[in-house]
């Protein structure tokens, strides 16, 4: 039996009591009118008018492709549509805090959020060149073997791709549905992003705990690997 199916199903049969509380930093609270909503949100929208909807609300920031040309905003392109929509709706209902986005999605409806989400999904994201070729070696180690104080768990088992040799038990696990693809994401955001939920300024169950066992190096290693992947 191949070994990391093995790892997987053991993997799979530890977390599956645990699931109400994995949530990755993803899973919201609730919409309005709904508190013990747990939907994965929709995976198909209207791209052509999400199009539409990018071109007058998001480009600016994002890119009119999801290709942010600024490195202090994440790329959408090839984002995974479940997880996009999901952080509009919390950026909407105040799960997760930006007083820029709050103040654009306030003016989208649930519509609007599935239509663009389905448009960035769509997109081809553009790698970020390496930079520090030894960085990304050590960066490629951590992605698939973990590390940090404790050993965090390697960010394959949720966030790895087929080509990237992902955990297959973790990809078919319902909340894998929420979990965001990060290559080619611009390493600056990853870096930052990590900083938060290791400082609980994005609170997670799951991503708080890892990023805290991971040292500075740790971090900026990881977001160099996944910043230069396709």
């Amino acid at each position: 039996m191949n070994p990391k199916f093995v790892v997987a199903l053991c993997m799979a049969t530890l977390l599956a009591g645990s699931y109400p509380l994995l949530a990755l930093g993803q899973m919201l609270p609730g919409l309005p009118g709904q508190p013990n909503f747990r939907s994965r949100g929709p995976t198909v929208g209207d791209p052509e008018h999400g199009a539409r909807v990018v071109a007058s609300k998001c480009a600016a920031c994002h890119g009119a492709d999801g290709n942010s040309a600024d490195r202090q905003y994440p790329k959408l392109a090839g984002q995974n549509p479940a997880y996009l929509y999901r952080q509009l709706w919390a950026f909407k209902t105040a799960t997760r805090s930006s007083e820029v986005m709050s103040g654009i999605v306030a003016t989208l409806s649930d519509a609007d959020m599935a239509d663009a989400a389905s448009f960035f999904s769509q997109q081809a994201v553009h790698p970020d060149p390496v930079t520090d070729a030894r960085l990304r070696a050590d960066g490629e180690r951590i992605f698939f073997s973990g590390a940090g104080r404790g050993r965090a768990p390697a960010c394959a088992m949720c966030h790895g791709s087929s080509g990237q040799g992902a955990m297959p038990m973790m990809r078919m696990m319902p909340m894998m549905a929420n979990v965001p693809r990060l290559n080619g994401q611009h390493s600056a955001y990853i870096v930052d992003q990590l900083n938060r939920f290791a400082s609980g300024e994005r609170p997670a169950t799951m991503m708080g705990g890892i990023a805290a066992s991971l040292s500075e190096s740790d971090i900026r290693a990881v977001a160099e690997f996944l910043s230069s992947l396709p």
